[in-house]
C-alpha cells in the first residue's frame, strides 16, 4: 500500500495579515508555542508528517489550507525487498538429484529508479516546485516561488524532517476539543481534579478566554449553588418555615440569581491578583491569558461543595492547590515560585490583620482603658 508524506511550503498568499493568521493557526491546530510556530515558518519547505494514507494526507492538506498554509503531498518511495539466495543454498547430497543451472546472483538491495527529469531547453529553466518551464529567471512566473531559496529550503528540510508534532485531540482539554457538552464537562472535571499536572499542561497550550470562563462559571454555579442550598436547608431546620416571612423565604433566590456575575468578577479579579504576584516573584513566563485559564479550570474544585458543609472546606483547600499547579505548569516555573505567588495575597492580608490588632491594642493601652479605675 502506498504511503505519502506532507511537505509544508509556507504561505499560500504573501502578506502580513496572512502570515499572522497562519502563525495563529499553527499554534492552535498543532499546539505549538509562538516561538516554534515562527521557527517552523522560517524553515519551509519542511516535511511535517510521513507514512500517511491518502485520506490522512488529505486531512492534513485541508487543515493547512484552512489556516492559510500551502502544502504538497508526495508519495514515499520504498525499497523493493529481495531474497538473498546464497544464504539458504546447500549443495545436493543425493545422487539422483540433478540441480539445474545456477541462477545469477541478485543484488542485496534494489532501489526504485527515479523518474527521468526533463531537461530544460537552452535559455529556459524549470521551476522545482510546479514544473513550469519558462525563460531563465530566479522567480517562477506561474507559482511565484523563488527557485534558489526553494532549493536551499529543500536541503534544510531534510535535517528537520518529521519534527512537527501530529494533530491530535489529546493536545486539547476535553472542554475545548469539540466533544459533547455534558461528556466534555465531566471529562474535563475528572482530568482537572485527578490528573491536574497533565491537564494544566494542555490547558496552558490552549487559546482564548471564553471557553475556560464558561467552564469556571458552570462549575462555580453548581458548587456555590449547592452550598447555598445546604445552608438554607440547615437554617430551615432551626427556624420553622411557617414562622419565616414570605420575603425572607425568597432569600435563597436573591443569593443564587446574582451568582454568575459575582463568580465572573471573582475569576477576573483573582486572576489579575495572582498574575500580579507572579510578576513580583518573576514567574510570568506566558502572560495573563495562561494565568486566567489556570484559575478558570481550578474552579472545578468548587464541585466539592455538592457534599454538605465539609465539601466547602475541602473545595477551598483543593482549589488553592489547583491554583498552584495551574500556574506552575502553565508558566513552566518552580513549585516555590508558584506557591509564593498564590499565597502572597493571603500572607499580605494576614499580616495586615496582625498589624491592625497590634495597633488597636496599643491605642487602647495608651488611653488607659485597660488599666481599670484608679482610687
Amino acid at each position: 500500500m502506498a504511503s505519502y508524506k506532507v511537505i509544508f511550503l509556507g504561505l499560500s498568499v504573501i502578506g502580513l495579515d496572512e502570515e499572522t493568521h497562519l502563525l495563529e493557526g499553527l499554534q492552535k491546530k498543532f499546539n505549538l508555542t509562538p516561538e516554534k510556530a515562527e521557527s517552523l515558518l522560517q524553515r519551509v519547505p519542511i516535511v511535517v508528517k510521513k507514512g500517511l494514507s491518502k485520506e490522512e494526507a488529505e486531512r492534513y492538506v485541508n487543515v493547512f489550507e484552512e489556516i492559510g498554509g500551502r502544502v504538497n503531498v508526495e508519495e514515499e518511495e520504498e525499497p523493493i525487498p529481495t531474497l538473498d539466495i546464497t544464504r539458504d543454498y546447500e549443495a545436493p547430497s543425493r545422487p539422483e538429484f540433478r540441480p539445474g543451472p545456477k541462477p545469477e546472483p541478485k543484488p542485496a538491495f534494489t532501489q526504485r529508479p527515479e523518474p527521468e527529469k526533463r531537461a530544460p531547453a537552452k535559455g529556459m529553466v524549470i521551476c522545482p516546485q510546479c514544473g513550469f518551464e519558462q525563460p531563465e529567471t530566479d522567480e517562477c512566473i506561474k507559482c511565484g516561488v523563488i527557485m534558489s531559496k526553494f532549493v536551499q529550503f529543500q536541503e534544510m528540510a531534510r535535517s528537520y524532517e518529521g519534527q512537527v508534532r501530529e494533530i491530535s485531540s489529546k493536545e486539547y482539554t476535553p472542554w475545548e476539543s469539540g466533544e459533547g457538552f455534558i461528556g466534555a464537562f465531566l471529562k474535563t472535571t475528572q482530568e482537572a481534579l485527578f490528573s491536574p499536572t497533565k491537564f494544566f499542561e494542555k490547558a496552558a497550550a490552549g487559546e482564548g478566554y471564553w471557553s475556560p470562563l464558561i467552564y469556571g462559571l458552570i462549575a462555580g454555579i453548581i458548587g456555590n449553588g449547592c452550598a447555598i442550598l445546604w445552608f438554607w436547608l440547615f437554617m430551615a431546620q432551626l427556624i420553622p418555615m411557617d414562622k419565616i416571612p414570605f420575603q425572607h423565604s425568597l432569600s435563597i433566590l436573591r443569593l443564587i440569581i446574582p451568582l454568575p456575575f459575582q463568580l465572573a468578577i471573582a475569576i477576573f479579579i483573582g486572576s489579575a491578583i495572582i498574575h500580579l504576584c507572579l510578576m513580583l516573584v518573576g514567574g510570568n513566563k506566558r502572560g495573563y491569558k495562561t494565568t486566567f485559564r489556570a484559575v478558570c479550570y481550578s474552579y472545578s474544585a468548587q464541585l466539592f461543595n455538592i457534599v454538605p458543609f465539609i465539601g466547602s472546606l475541602i473545595g477551598f483547600i483543593y482549589m488553592i492547590i489547583l491554583f498552584i499547579l495551574g500556574v506552575r505548569e502553565g508558566h513552566g516555573i518552580g513549585t516555590g515560585k508558584a506557591v509564593l505567588a498564590v499565597l502572597l495575597p493571603m500572607i499580605v492580608i494576614f499580616g495586615l490583620i496582625i498589624v491592625a490588632i497590634v495597633l488597636a491594642v496599643m491605642f487602647v493601652g495608651s488611653t488607659g482603658l485597660l488599666g481599670g479605675v484608679r482610687a
